[in-house]
C-alpha cells in the first residue's frame, strides 16, 4: 500500500505519520485521520468523483526520503531518520549488464486505486492488488498467510496487527470483543479465549445463582448468609466489568495471537503455498455456528442449574422482575 507518512490529511492538513489511524478514500484515494474523516462525514473531494478525480501527494512530500526501517518520512538532506535515527544514505543499486543502473521507482507512482478497491470487494479475484508488501511479517507470518485465515475485515485486523507490532504494543479496541464477550472469539474461531471467557462468565455469575438458590428454598444451597451473597455479588458485578474493559483492550491481541497458532501449525502440515491457501481460507475466516453451539451450551448449563432450584420459584420470579 502507498506510504502516506508526510502526506497532508485532507481535512486537518496535519501531516499524516506512519503511527495514526488512517484510512483512504475508496473513490479517489485521498488520505485521512479516521478522527478527521468521521468528524467530515464524507470524502471532501466527493464532488470530484463523478469527474474521475484521482489524489495525489504533493510534490514536496514525493522529494522527502522514507526512512527504510520505520518508514516514516524526513526533511529533505536529513542523514538520519528524526524517528528511529536510522541512516538514511542511500546504498548504490548493481549495475545492470551493458553499465546502466536499474532506474528508481517514482515514489508513490503506479498504484491502482480502482483495482485495489475491487480486489477488496472480490477477494477472488487474485492477490495481486493485495495492499500490503509480500515481504512483511506479523509475529514471523507472512501478511499473505493472514489475509488467507482473517477472512472479513482481514485486511483491517492486519492493518491493526502490523501496526501493534511496530509500535510493541497489545493494546487496540475492540468494539466487537467489548460488547459481545466471548462470543467475538467464537465467531472469530479464537477458541482459547472464547473458552476462556465463557468460563469467567460462569463463574462471575455463581453469586447471583447461589442466591437464586437460597430464595427458592434449595436443598443445595450452600451456606452463605444473605448478606455474604450480596456482598459476593457486587463483587462479581464490578469484576465483570473490569472484565469486559480488558476483553475490549486486548481482545485483538488475544485475536491475533490465537490465530498466529493456528497459522503456524498449518504452515508446518501444509508447506506447498497453493495447498497452505487453500486450507488457511476453510480454517479460519468466521463462523456463525460457533456463536450458536457457543449460546446453545450455554443454554445447557441454564436447563443443568434450574434442576438445582428448590421448590419456591415464585419467589424466584419476584427476584428477577422487581
Amino acid at each position: 500500500m502507498y506510504n502516506f507518512s508526510g502526506c497532508p490529511c485532507s481535512v486537518c492538513g496535519k501531516p499524516l505519520s506512519q503511527k495514526d489511524d488512517i484510512v483512504v478514500c475508496p473513490d479517489c484515494g485521498a488520505p485521512y485521520h479516521r478522527a478527521c474523516y468521521e468528524k467530515a462525514g464524507a470524502c471532501v473531494h466527493a464532488g470530484q468523483h463523478g469527474s474521475g478525480f484521482e489524489w495525489t501527494p504533493p510534490a514536496e512530500v514525493l522529494e522527502q526520503p522514507v526512512c527504510p526501517v520505520c518508514g516514516e518520512r524526513n526533511p529533505v538532506g536529513a542523514q538520519q531518520c528524526t524517528h528511529c535515527h536510522a541512516s538514511l544514505q542511500k546504498k548504490e543499486p548493481p549495475a545492470e549488464p551493458g553499465g546502466r543502473a536499474p532506474q528508481p521507482e517514482r515514489p508513490g507512482a503506479g498504484f491502482d486505486y480502482a483495482s485495489f478497491y475491487q480486489n477488496m470487494q472480490n477477494p477472488g479475484a487474485g492477490a495481486a492488488a493485495s495492499p500490503f508488501d509480500a515481504s512483511r511479517t506479523v509475529d514471523g507470518i507472512s501478511c499473505a498467510d493472514w489475509e488467507n485465515y482473517l477472512g472479513p475485515f482481514g485486511i483491517t485486523y492486519l492493518s491493526d496487527f502490523l501496526r501493534m507490532q511496530r509500535e510493541d504494543r497489545k493494546t487496540s479496541i475492540s468494539l466487537g470483543a467489548t460488547l459481545f464477550g466471548p462470543f467475538y472469539f467464537f465467531y472469530r474461531k479464537a477458541w482459547k479465549p472464547a473458552f476462556g471467557f465463557l468460563a469467567l462468565e460462569l463463574v462471575l455469575n455463581l453469586p447471583t445463582l447461589f442466591q437464586l438458590m437460597q430464595i427458592s428454598g434449595s436443598p443445595y444451597a450452600p451456606g452463605f448468609s444473605s448478606s455474604t451473597l450480596v456482598v459476593l455479588t457486587r463483587i462479581a458485578s464490578v469484576a465483570s466489568f473490569v472484565m469486559m474493559i480488558v476483553r475490549g483492550i486486548y481482545g485483538k491481541y488475544l485475536y491475533r495471537k490465537s490465530a498466529a497458532e493456528r497459522i503456524r501449525r498449518i504452515q508446518a502440515n501444509f508447506p506447498d503455498s497453493d495447498q497452505r491457501a487453500f486450507v488457511l481460507r476453510a480454517q479460519g475466516g468466521v463462523s456463525w455456528a460457533a456463536v450458536v453451539g457457543a449460546f446453545m451450551l450455554l443454554m445447557v448449563f441454564g436447563a443443568i442449574f434450574s434442576l438445582f432450584l428448590g421448590p419456591n420459584l415464585e419467589a424466584v420470579l419476584n427476584m428477577l422482575y422487581l
